[in-house]
């Protein structure tokens, strides 16, 4: 049987004072049917401008000043590694010496021909530290992405709860307005009001507190993304939030693509450039040198000289200092290739986390919409029921606040689902953020 054919039955052949009672009765299931928030609802609906969450990354990248830092680093680092490149070509050099009104002046030109290692060592070196720079810019981007997906897991969720307890109030102002009828009527009492006014007020408090963590997480994102006007946030046609891949590939492409990985792969190069230039240290030196000579403090009648000739020089250091050197420079590659294990281990258990959340959260939602469904059936049956005198006052109040419940916790599965996928993409290098490294 309808709702509308069981109105037309009770409505026919009553008083009109329970032909009011019924038609605000009514209205209490409409508000009871109101569509409740899904995976595809917009956050901050009304607003002049829609975009997605990718979007909104693009944004802070493009905005925030810790990434202009990683690309002055990077900077930085291609002006030495070019630096280092010249240490293979000549080197002039000018000496002057004066004494009792003697002076004397020699040019020198060296050219390096062999030295064991130590410019092929300084230039890797210098190599690295450019690629640590470009995945230093990487990890920059991530870890900004993730906070920009933390403020927006808060934002979603609150954007959730003032619906629904927007939604809860509704249902109890309408549940008031049947509850004035029947104590005009004499049928229920003044505590019945009461309870719905104390409800009221904490749904309101609840509203209350929601809407700040609405308004603060906008700051938060505008600060974030430099966006004074926020856009509405959309997922309808959000690849990303309905990405599916298993577990084990996903691991396969973190190992392939994290930044955090890449950084630890070149402090590796890096500390194997430093360990080839401390062995190179027990290496002699081969240049050839072409030297200018004008005058002498030795000789006042000495003639001016140009000569070229081959130049072996050795300097392995004070004592067995590069011995010593060699070592530690031995462990600092064994250190390194040992953080990067570790930090493999941290990302995978990272990984599970979120796989496990978003897993859940989208398991979970259907389930919690059926809940709300079953719930607002319950509250259209308890409705009738407290009419017919068969359920009290506090069970539709108790089953209203129940539906409101179950609305909250369907916005905090969403803004769990959503974040969660993003958080996956991001470890497994499906966003990106232009050229922010290798």
């Amino acid at each position: 049987m309808s709702l509308i054919q069981l109105f037309k039955i009770v409505y026919e052949g009553r008083s009109l004072r329970y032909q009011r009672l019924w038609i605000v009765y009514v209205l209490c299931i409409v508000y009871a049917k109101a569509e409740f928030i899904t995976i595809d609802s917009q956050v901050g609906e009304g607003r002049s401008c829609v975009k997605q969450i990718s979007s909104l990354l693009q944004d802070a990248y493009g905005h925030y000043p810790s990434i202009e830092v990683s690309k002055k680093m990077i900077m930085d680092a291609d002006a030495q590694r070019q630096s280092a490149k010249w240490n293979y070509f000549p080197t002039p050099s000018m000496e002057i010496s004066q004494r009792a009104g003697r002076r004397g002046t020699t040019l020198r030109l060296d050219q390096p021909l062999w030295t064991g290692g130590k410019l092929d060592a300084i230039s890797d070196l210098a190599s690295a530290r450019e690629d640590e720079a470009e995945y230093t810019l990487g990890e920059t981007s991530y870890a900004l992405a993730q906070k920009v997906l933390s403020v927006l897991q808060y934002y979603i969720q609150a954007d959730g709860e003032i619906k629904g307890f927007s939604e809860g109030k509704q249902q109890l102002e309408s549940l008031a307005k049947m509850l004035e009828r029947r104590i005009e009527a004499g049928v229920s009492s003044e505590s019945d009001r009461e309870l719905l006014h104390a409800r009221i007020a904490q749904i309101d408090a609840d509203l209350m507190l929601a809407q700040s963590k609405y308004d603060m997480a906008l700051s938060q994102l505008e600060l974030l993304t430099g966006n004074s006007e926020p856009c509405a946030i959309s997922f309808a046609k959000d690849r990303i939030v309905r990405y599916k891949i298993s577990l084990k590939k996903m691991e396969e492409e973190l190992l392939q693509t994290h930044p955090a990985l890449k950084k630890l792969t070149a402090k590796i190069a890096m500390a194997n450039a430093e360990k080839k230039g401390a062995d190179a240290v027990m290496m002699p030196n081969i240049s050839l040198r072409a030297e200018h000579q004008k005058g002498t403090i030795y000789d006042i009648e000495a003639q001016d000289d140009t000569v070229a000739y081959v130049a072996v020089s050795f300097s392995p250091g004070a004592g067995l200092s590069a011995i010593s050197n060699i070592e530690s420079a031995k462990y600092r590659v064994l250190q390194a290739q040992d953080e990067l294990k570790v930090k493999e281990q941290e990302l995978k258990e990272s990984l599970v986390v979120d796989y496990a959340d978003f897993i859940a959260a989208a398991a979970r939602t259907e389930s919690i919409r059926q809940t709300i469904e079953a719930s607002q059936r319950v509250l259209e049956s308890y409705t009738r029921l407290f009419i017919a005198g068969k359920r009290q006052w506090l069970d539709l109040v108790n089953t209203s606040r129940e539906v409101t419940q179950n609305k909250i916790a369907l916005a905090t599965l969403k803004a769990v689902w959503i974040t969660s996928a993003y958080r996956l993409a991001l470890q497994t290098g499906k966003i990106e953020f232009g050229n922010e490294g290798k």
